[in-house]
């Protein structure tokens, strides 16, 4: 979302247009460097939670902190589905131009209980996640959380992280990265580590990179749930039992790290109608990024319902182009006619500070190892570049 605050505060009118920011955090979190925070006790906060106090430049935009429950549209009009593509996705007598009722416009409602009204209306509200990197949204409780987590994989000497996804790759890297003597083991519900968006030789790639540090995995097994034990071993799926450990206070006790993938953060929207929700949660839309049904709304990153990775970098490489381009040309009055098209497929997976294993989706697809992956991304975890779109630099 910082970029489409950039672009759009570098030209719209501050005399006709505002521009709001809601946020559940005073906050932006850099979740590509979180995992090194939560693992590394010398990694420095600033890395992760950066101000949005320069996010608009020059323009007079305005932050207000909170959750949105719910979206209220007011605004009734006759309106023609302003998209090319609308007649494609909306079937036979629902095209451009046709006379249907539309809506545009309405009311954010906070969890504080203020309404927050609006003409055009972007969606960026990403993953819900769970575990290691569900950071909560006060400054204070996201601090506790960090440190709580610091704590707890100090203390731990066999951990057990469950999901072969990027984020369970990640913390397992910075984990054997920082702590290289403890016993790391991956448990993963598929053939191979990630999903099979991507091409075999890229995961094998993945696992080798991992067994080459130390790291144990263990493929096509799952461990439900999130259980908890007292001098008992974690029992999988298939039957095999896995022995983890935390030191506390109360001595030893069973500890997992849960890295399972994130679910799309769209449940503010369940009261719309028609609804735009896809059974999983997901938000349709149509090529131009404007949410279904409901003209003014646009959707971009890991929420909307397209055939491609959830992946932050999805959002740089042709959402946030194609969603700035056409909300200025509705402000105009004009029709919307940016299409995202897709975006080439990559993915850096970090194994520590030193390297990983990148992917490239360009003809059969390009992985490299250690030296690239440690130039795009492992040394610095893209930390100037994120306060870069933010206003910081």
């Amino acid at each position: 979302m910082t970029l489409v605050i950039k672009s759009l505060s570098a030209k719209l009118d501050a005399s006709k247009h505002r521009l709001v920011l809601i946020t559940p955090r005073p906050e932006y979190v850099n979740l590509i460097g979180s995992l090194r925070l939560v693992t590394d006790p010398s990694t420095s906060y600033d890395d992760v939670f950066m101000p949005y106090t320069k996010v608009f430049g020059n323009f007079p935009g305005k932050i207000i902190v909170g959750s949105a429950t719910s979206i209220e549209e007011t605004k009734i009009e006759i309106a023609r589905i302003r998209s090319r593509s609308a007649g494609d996705l909306l079937g036979p007598g629902q095209g451009v131009g046709s006379a249907n009722v539309s809506v545009a416009g309405g009311d954010v409602i906070l969890d504080t209980g203020e309404r927050v009204p609006y003409d055009v209306i972007i969606l960026a509200t990403g993953s819900i996640w769970e575990g290691i990197v569900a950071f909560p949204n006060k400054p204070g409780e996201y601090v506790e959380h960090v440190e709580s987590w610091r704590r707890k994989i100090r203390a731990a000497q066999k951990i057990v992280i469950v999901g072969g996804g990027p984020v369970g790759i990640e913390t397992a890297g910075e984990i054997k990265d920082t702590y290289p003597s403890k016993e790391v083991t991956i448990v993963q519900g598929d053939r191979l580590l990630l999903n099979d968006v991507y091409p075999d030789k890229f995961r094998v790639s993945v696992q080798r990179k991992l067994e080459s540090q130390g790291v144990e995995i263990i493929l096509d097994d799952a461990v439900k749930g999130n259980p908890h034990c007292l001098s008992r071993p974690i029992k999988t799926r298939e039957g095999r039992e896995l022995t983890c450990d935390l030191l506390n206070a109360d001595g030893y006790m069973c500890h997992q790290i849960t890295a399972r993938g994130g679910g799309a953060n769209t449940n503010y929207l369940k009261f719309l109608k028609p609804t735009p929700l896809t059974d999983r949660g997901y938000v349709k839309v149509l090529s131009t990024l404007e949410v279904l049904y409901h003209p003014g709304m646009f959707a971009l990153g890991d929420i909307v319902d397209l055939p491609e990775v959830k992946q932050l970098a999805k959002i740089s490489l042709g959402h946030a182009d194609v969603v700035v381009k056409n909300v200025l040309q509705y402000l105009n009055g004009e029709m919307t006619t940016h299409s995202y098209r897709g975006s080439t497929d990559y993915m850096a997976i970090c194994v520590g500070k030193g390297g990983g294993v990148s992917f490239l989706g360009l003809w059969w697809g390009f992985v490299f190892g250690d030296f690239f992956t440690r130039y795009m991304k492992s040394r610095t975890l893209l930390v100037e570049q994120v306060r870069d779109t933010l206003g910081l630099s």
